[in-house]
């Protein structure tokens, strides 16, 4: 992402975010990134103010750099094993954000490439992790935000391409999603990368899904997407 920041027009619009630009997609990541680093290393929730964003977009470039540089040394530094802080639903512990950033990186660098014209390329076997991370840790916390519809219906997941199938089945308790091959309401099947960002609500950007079963069901889950 950061010799697209460099290359590209910073005030070019994301379609797969909203009303945000080049540069507040750049600083978005960039702020996640200086937000983790700061959880790694006091494992505690970062204090408002604690991170800094650029001040200019002629500043955007090198602010950027340092963020991920912070982040990967933060990584490096901080045992998986030690205690941190996040606002998810697993363990406490630090080896949760070397995932948490590389999916995040993921789907923001393939928003970044669509707004570049250019073809995202997520790899299969990350793709397929990406989807679990998307179930396990980011979907719970998307659907406890306010105005979020959750589904009663079940969901199957089946990529084609890779290992990686799951079942969504919805209780009073949250979601229970086991790794099998089991028939639900609906069922999305498709390559890895396409199911990874069409879970994301990117539909169509890395290929495309097919729907068995009620589509209702399907478009209901697939609505929920995420930022």
């Amino acid at each position: 992402m950061s010799s697209l920041i460099e290359t590209q027009p910073l005030d070019a619009a994301v379609p797969t975010c909203g009303d945000w630009d080049l540069a507040a997609l750049a600083t978005h990541v960039g702020w996640v990134y200086r937000w983790a680093a700061v959880a790694l290393r006091t494992a505690a929730m970062p204090e408002r103010g604690a991170v800094s964003r650029p001040d200019s977009p002629d500043e955007l470039h090198d602010w950027f750099t340092t963020s991920a540089t912070d982040a990967l040394d933060a990584l490096r530094s901080v045992d998986p094993s030690a205690p941190t802080w996040h606002p998810f639903q697993p363990p406490q512990l630090a080896g949760f954000w070397l995932r948490r950033l590389t999916h995040e990186t993921t789907i923001h660098l393939l928003d970044a490439q669509l707004t570049c014209s250019m073809t995202p390329d997520i790899e299969a076997e990350m793709a397929s992790d990406g989807i679990d991370e998307y179930l396990t840790v980011a979907l719970p916390r998307v659907l406890s935000g306010e105005g979020v519809t959750v589904p009663t219906t079940t969901l199957h997941i089946h990529c084609t391409d890779v290992d990686g199938e799951w079942l969504i089945v919805p209780s009073d308790d949250g979601l229970v999603i086991t790794r099998e091959h089991a028939k639900g309401d609906a069922a999305l099947r498709g390559p890895a990368a396409a199911m990874f960002a069409g879970l994301w609500g990117r539909q169509g950007a890395a290929g495309e899904i097919d729907i068995a079963g009620d589509a209702d069901v399907a478009a209901s889950w697939l609505a929920i997407g995420g930022n």
